[in-house]
């Protein structure tokens, strides 16, 4: 590994973080030179953020030592690591949505005269600041109105406004098109030629290979090693951070048969009377899957409480294995064999302070299979089915009666990926399956999804990882601003075609 650099920015040594009995630091070191950038690689669980929220204040370690600049410091809370320069940008983003760019950017240090907030100091200041990092915004616009990318660059200016010497960007390119991806990294370079360090959380081997320095890689709470990123490559990245052989799966050719799920001006307009979904056209068959790619927010959310019988209040048709559902509800969707992975693990998919076993049940629980002749939950037969997903699923720990909330965020996933696949659905809706769960989890995930495809299931993939979307998807779709602006077969398109629809654009805008 590595060793600890007498003048680095960061050191970190022997660090050691318990929750309970669990060991997620486990005398973790990490150095990071000023100017440089590292890339920090994991499988769920590894203990990566838990390592970050130590060095931003969030997390008290057990035992070992941070030095910054050269001295030891206690890091006792996020506003002891930004006084010394440490600034970390969450995945979920911390922006208040009524305020303006600026406003949101200075606050805590704002510029003040006689008691009064300078507003248009701060804008000059906010400005400034854009052009000197090439993060271009307009300090005067409501953070709300903005898309994920611009929210990103609100994030990152608000960090270098507050003196930020070294940035944690925690999974940065997960919502972002290939074009912000790039322009991101463009900005990352001119921060490491300005001197300051980058770290970065991701899943993402080509990206590691694209942008870091150095990149460091956690396994089961220990520092596994760290290499030059010119000294390595992808797969033995790989075979650092999963410590079990990934299983080879090929894709068979896709055979479409009948329709199985269509809609035809299907429109949807929100409480505040604001159009959402507009006149979308969409046929899936049995035995393939659809891709549906799309900068967040442009009613992928809204379309997926549709199709699940979440949301009632539509127009157009829509209709299911032949027939038109309109009215019909969340249960008699599942009768009718629809499966939905939502987006938000915690908020539609589990139950997190009951057990696995619970869990597994959720959605199913009128249905026959798992009741007694006298219409009573059979909790043995549940408890059987939690088995079945756990093992094959690879669940950890193994054990049905664990409380859903104590799992990593990858295997409440599995979870959740296992009880809609139990039952093999005819029709499935699948919302960023392997949204922050690693490699591992992520191939067993992929492997799950093609084997109901080849069992003829049809299935409308929604995902913002253009890996996944490509490795998946059969044939692929843009929805932008509500409406399906183009799809077509998945060797008809690039990222960088994808990426010009979901900003708007068209083919036509390649050569602007």
């Amino acid at each position: 590994m590595r060793g600890i650099s007498m003048d680095a920015l960061l050191d970190i040594k022997n660090v050691t973080m318990r929750f309970g009995s669990l060991v997620a630091n486990d005398h973790v070191s990490l150095s990071c030179g000023y100017g440089s950038v590292i890339s920090l690689l994991g499988e769920n669980g590894a203990g990566k953020t838990t390592l970050m929220k130590v060095i931003y204040g969030l997390n008290k370690p057990e035992s070992g030592e941070i030095y910054f600049e050269g001295k030891k410091v206690s890091v006792k809370s996020p506003k002891a690591a930004i006084s010394l320069g440490i600034q970390m940008v969450h995945q979920h983003f911390m922006l208040v949505n009524h305020l303006t760019v600026a406003e949101n950017i200075v606050m805590g240090n704002e510029p003040v005269k006689l008691g009064i907030f300078q507003r248009k100091a701060a804008a000059n200041r906010v400005r400034e600041l854009s052009e000197m990092y090439g993060l271009q915004i307009d300090p005067m616009q409501m953070v709300g109105k903005l898309s994920v990318g611009a929210k990103q660059r609100t994030e990152i200016l608000k960090a270098l406004y507050h003196g930020a010497k070294l940035l944690i960007l925690d999974e940065p390119t997960a919502v972002l098109t290939p074009q912000e991806t790039q322009e991101l990294f463009k900005v990352i370079r001119r921060l490491k030629e300005d001197g300051k360090s980058v770290i970065i959380i991701t899943h993402k081997l080509h990206e590691t290979m694209e942008i870091a320095d150095w990149v460091y890689v956690m396994r089961h709470g220990k520092m596994i090693g760290c290499v030059a990123k010119k000294d390595t490559s992808p797969e033995e990245l790989t075979r650092m951070m999963v410590d079990h052989a990934l299983e080879k799966f090929e894709k068979a050719a896709c055979h479409p048969r009948e329709v199985a799920l269509s809609l035809s001006g299907l429109s949807y307009t929100n409480q505040d009377h604001a159009p959402v979904l507009r006149d979308v056209n969409l046929e899936i068959r049995e035995g393939e899957i659809y891709g549906l790619a799309g900068i967040e927010g442009n009613g992928q959310q809204e379309l997926v409480e549709v199709l699940s019988g979440i949301e009632s209040r539509w127009t157009g048709t829509y209709r299911l294995l032949g027939q038109n559902v309109a009215g019909k509800s969340v249960r008699a969707l599942i009768d009718l064999g629809l499966g939905c992975i939502h987006s938000d693990r915690h908020d539609r998919g589990l139950l997190l302070d009951l057990p696995a076993a619970k869990n597994v049940l959720l959605g199913y629980q009128h249905q026959r299979s798992v009741k007694t002749p006298v219409g009573l939950i059979d909790y043995r037969s549940v408890s059987q089915m939690a088995r079945s997903i756990i093992e094959q699923y690879h669940v950890s720990p193994a054990d049905e009666t664990y409380i859903a909330r104590s799992f990593s965020g990858g295997n409440q996933q599995k979870l959740i990926v296992g009880r809609e696949f139990y039952r093999n659905p005819k029709v499935v809706i699948i919302a960023h399956p392997t949204r922050g769960v690693d490699i591992g989890v992520s191939e067993i995930i992929h492997q799950s999804i093609l084997k109901l495809r080849e069992a003829g299931s049809a299935i409308l993939l929604i995902t913002a990882d253009f890996d996944e979307l490509f490795k998946l998807s059969d044939r692929i779709g843009v929805i932008y601003e509500g409406h399906i602006v183009t799809e077509g077969k998945r060797e008809e398109y690039t990222p960088n075609r994808l990426g010009l629809y979901m900003g708007g654009g068209t083919d036509e805008d390649k050569a602007v």
